[in-house]
């Protein structure tokens, strides 16, 4: 890799490459695509330096928190896809998913035993976060973790970034460099040694028959001990699909995107956090793709630094300015955050000024409090915020403006702010495709206070950002979301 991408690169386990391995394995977690991915250019890298074969396996397990229907589903068809490629391909590459807890793991284990090197995806959060932990000391052979999240690596920063401005700042100043170090288009394209013996039948005895289950994943998901009241949702799981909607979205939203984002009536949002959270699609070739429909004449010349601001920086046509400070910015901070912080997603991550205030008012009374079921069913006296989950549960996300007032009127509708927390972690990764994401715990924890400023102080919030349902309907266009999902009668 070139100098400035090292820094994308983790060595959690530094010691010799098994001469007597028989193959490089890239263990794909999260980053799960063919293209533009720093991790498999990484691991094809390694694979040529010893002059081994590269096999890719990707895995699902089956009892990682908040499991789903909705996400299994979502996850099995990205896989499907990568099946069906890799045969056209004639890759190596091991497809699977278990259906007990215990085989992901054991299969695993057999796989490192007779690699030579194990490289896999850096990932600031959840349980790639533990595994990447936890297995370099399983493993007597070097294990390295690369980062291939978004545009800014995540050694770059060397400590969690407190705001959007002080994050800006850092991407502005390392933008050009990170944008003119891609990752390659089709890294397996450079691999030398594509020869590998099959893999002996006792890797697999006792596993589910790959071929079997994704000839019949939803029989297979029905057996499955998981979340099955979530149920999958009609987008599809591929890159494919990623790849139509950041299409559709360029067509007909970006050049609207600063002016009519916010008004759910107008649908002008990219729609793609579910496929940028399992990595369909990576970031680099989402900002690549906008940048070639700058409606005038564009070039990295025009990037200038602004000390942070959030206008004149690219220097493009607003909208897309708008988006990229969206995409890069806003997605980016939470993973840096994440990435320097082990309690990315405990009430006691807030900064200082928002713990003292919203413990100063966690005893003010509240006029409505509801249960967690109640929220999870839509069963408020809210009209719009009953809209706003019920898309959830339904699509499996909120629009993005409308995801706001989702988090903060929950804050006003339990009797404490851990509570509220709780049970915003709750609904977000269990019904959102992208939940469990470092940019959905930003947007969780904004609500607290996180990545803001304190305002004007008021009952139960204190001094943090206040939202109102009446502002909102004056604000932003919902009379269609508001008739396509705010039929949700309340219990009360």
């Amino acid at each position: 890799m070139k100098n400035f991408n090292s820094k994308r690169v983790f060595n959690r386990y530094s010691s010799d490459p098994n001469p007597e391995g028989d193959y490089v394995l890239y263990w794909m977690q999260i980053n799960r695509r063919f293209q533009y991915n720093f991790a498999l250019e990484y691991a094809v890298a390694w694979a040529n330096k010893l002059n081994k074969p590269l096999l890719i396996f990707e895995a699902f397990s089956c009892d990682y928190p908040w499991a789903t229907a909705r996400s299994h589903m979502f996850m099995m068809q990205g896989m499907k896809e990568h099946l069906d490629y890799a045969e056209q391909q004639d890759l190596n590459y091991l497809s699977f998913v278990e259906k007990k807890p215990g085989q992901y793991d054991q299969l695993l284990r057999r796989l490192a035993r007779d690699a030579s090197v194990l490289i896999t995806d850096e990932y600031p959060v959840f349980i790639m976060k533990e595994r990447n932990e936890y297995y370099p000391d399983q493993f007597k052979i070097p294990y390295i973790s690369v980062d291939s999240n978004g545009l800014i690596p995540l050694g770059l920063t060397e400590k969690d970034p407190y705001s959007a401005y002080f994050f800006r700042k850092i991407m502005q100043k390392h933008f050009v460099e990170a944008y003119t170090n891609p990752p390659q288009k089709n890294p397996l394209s450079l691999l030398n040694n594509r020869k590998l013996s099959e893999l002996p039948s006792s890797f697999f005895e006792g596993l589910p028959d790959s071929n079997k289950v994704f000839n019949a994943i939803p029989e297979f998901i029905e057996e499955l001990n998981i979340n099955h009241n979530v149920k999958p949702v009609e987008w599809h799981g591929s890159r494919q699909a990623a790849l139509g909607m950041l299409g559709q979205f360029i067509k007909n939203g970006l050049l609207e995107y600063d002016e009519k984002r916010n008004d759910p009536d107008e649908k002008k949002t990219s729609n793609l956090s579910p496929w940028l959270h399992f990595g369909k699609i990576s970031a680099y070739e989402i900002v690549k793709a906008v940048f070639q429909h700058q409606p005038e004449k564009w070039d990295l010349d025009k990037v200038t630094y602004n000390n942070g601001s959030t206008g004149g920086f690219f220097n493009g046509n607003p909208n897309i300015d708008s988006f990229l400070d969206e995409i890069i910015t806003w997605r980016e901070v939470g993973f840096h955050f994440a990435h320097h912080r082990e309690d990315y997603d405990q009430f006691e991550s807030l900064p200082d000024w928002a713990l003292k205030t919203l413990k100063e008012h966690q005893k003010d009374p509240r006029e409505w409090e509801y249960s967690y079921e109640q929220l999870e069913q839509s069963q408020t006296h809210d009209e719009v915020w009953n809209a706003a989950q019920t898309q959830l549960r339904k699509e499996g996300i909120i629009h993005n403006y409308l995801r706001m007032l989702w988090g903060k009127k929950v804050i006003e509708w339990t009797p404490d702010p851990n509570t509220a927390l709780k049970y915003l972690i709750n609904l977000n990764n269990t019904w959102a495709i992208d939940g469990r994401d470092p940019n959905s715990y930003s947007g969780i924890f904004w609500c607290f206070g996180r990545f803001d400023r304190a305002w004007q102080e008021r009952p139960i919030l204190g001094k943090i950002r206040y939202m109102t349902s009446h502002n909102t309907k004056k604000k932003v266009k919902l009379k269609q979301y508001l008739n396509q999902f705010g039929q949700q009668k309340s219990l009360l």
